[in-house]
């Protein structure tokens, strides 16, 4: 069925919208299914920021037939294709505090080394490397343009990787550019990059025979961050022949309405990456779903007043929402409330991605969606709030809810089983032991 909008319903359901015509070919087919080749495998990072409600996020009982929780209940309708898991959390790798998205994705304790923050390569990254060759390595989003808490993407040298919140901006990098005079300049960039970055490695190449050992050793891995930049060179010189993919760009219209809902611009972000999935432009995207303390959007004092709540910051909703404060409290209804939003905003991705054919199945068969958070409370890093889901046409099991005692299961388990189930030839993520079987066919 095919999806129509109006140009009144798409602003006011999404605030700041991006009017495409590919809005209604989210009905229709992905490259591969509209050229029978091999689908390729995609990867979508959502995070959670602060608390949670756990009284209405994690479910009572276990196993294929559980109730659903009550913060689930907008993903009711995709039942059998997610997943609810309970228990895990970084181990070794724990942290504590606001700075939990920057070890989310890696499982990496950044305060390892006293006095420095140190961190490793993200599990969307290592995907990045063995999913393209496609136009971008990776669409890294956010609530603000920026590094830190603001992104969840480590290279492979553990440093940030910068996200960005701009619309115009996301759609300008995703997608080559529409005239051909445009693309002939881009290409000259892309040579005139590659020029510099082979002046520069003939350079390093000629210092590094003069160094000892261990400082050889650091540069090497600077270099092996460096050689990734110039793969990804050659992959989007090739691409750029082939030019943008086949839709009107008169059509493409950029408008944001003046609310300050956060909401509208997770809406709006999904609706970007479903279409970077779709078209094939990339096969890796994160997002982070807002701040660890802010910023203060509408929304929060819409749930305030709704469930009876003193207006708080962000950050205070996280400290007085999570906990055991009892369900009947205030502050705990109001994070639920926002907890419930984001599981809409999750459900409504998944049927954009369910709505294309791919070929075999759906975009939503060889998508695996991350959705989840590091904190349970502010500060306390067990039991990681999180649902996996999509992947069918990957082997992944789907409609179940499965708990393990605290401290007894790394999340690294599931990022190697996320990696395995992509196609990439890993064995390990961090501190893994086993995949989780419990998601496997």
């Amino acid at each position: 069925m095919k999806d129509h909008f109006s140009r009144r319903t798409l602003l006011r359901g999404l605030g700041a919208t991006l009017a495409l015509p590919s809005l209604e070919a989210f009905s229709s087919k992905t490259l591969a299914g509209e050229s029978k080749d091999k689908e390729p495998s995609r990867f979508a990072c959502f995070y959670i920021p602060g608390a949670i409600s756990q009284y209405s996020w994690f479910p009572n009982d276990t196993g294929p037939d559980y109730t659903l929780s009550a913060s689930h209940e907008p993903l009711k309708h995709h039942r059998d294709n997610f997943s609810v898991l309970t228990g895990l959390s970084h181990i070794e790798g724990r942290i504590s505090g606001h700075t939990h998205p920057y070890s989310w994705l890696t499982g990496h304790n950044i305060n390892l080394v006293p006095g420095t923050r140190t961190n490793t390569i993200s599990v969307d990254q290592v995907a990045a490397k063995h999913l393209g060759p496609t136009y971008l390595n990776s669409l890294v989003l956010s609530w603000a343009n920026g590094v830190g808490t603001t992104t969840l993407s480590r290279n492979s040298l553990g440093v940030d990787i910068p996200a960005t919140a701009d619309y115009r901006r996301v759609f300008e990098n995703l997608f080559p550019p529409a005239d051909r005079s445009e693309i002939k300049k881009a290409q000259e960039r892309l040579a005139l990059n590659r020029s510099i970055l082979d002046t520069a490695l003939g350079d390093v190449n000629a210092i590094k025979r003069k160094l000892g050992r261990i400082d050889q050793d650091r540069l090497e891995q600077y270099l092996h961050s460096v050689r990734d930049v110039e793969k990804r060179l050659i992959q989007k010189e090739a691409i750029l022949k082939d030019g943008r993919p086949n839709f009107d760009q008169a059509k493409v219209r950029l408008e944001r309405e003046a609310r300050n809902s956060m909401q509208e611009h997770i809406e709006l972000m999904t609706d970007l990456i479903a279409l970077a999935f779709q078209t094939d432009m990339t096969r890796v995207a994160t997002q982070c779903l807002g701040g660890e303390a802010g910023p203060n959007y509408d929304d929060y004092k819409d749930w305030a007043r709704q469930a009876g709540a003193r207006l708080r910051g962000t950050h205070d909703v996280h400290h007085k929402g999570g906990g055991n404060r009892g369900e009947g409290n205030p502050d705990v209804i109001a994070l639920g409330l926002r907890d419930k939003m984001l599981c809409a905003c999750i459900a409504r991705f998944m049927d954009k991605l369910q709505g294309i054919e791919a070929s075999e199945g759906s975009l939503l068969d060889h998508t695996v969606i991350l959705f989840g958070g590091a904190q349970t409370a502010s500060h306390v890093g067990v039991s990681f709030p999180t649902i996996v889901a999509g992947g069918k046409q990957l082997g992944l099991k789907h409609g179940h809810h499965t708990r393990w005692p605290l401290d007894k299961r790394p999340m690294s388990d599931l990022y190697l089983t996320i990696l395995q189930k992509l196609g990439c030839p890993v064995d390990s993520f961090k501190e893994s032991s086993d995949t989780i079987s419990e998601l496997l066919v």
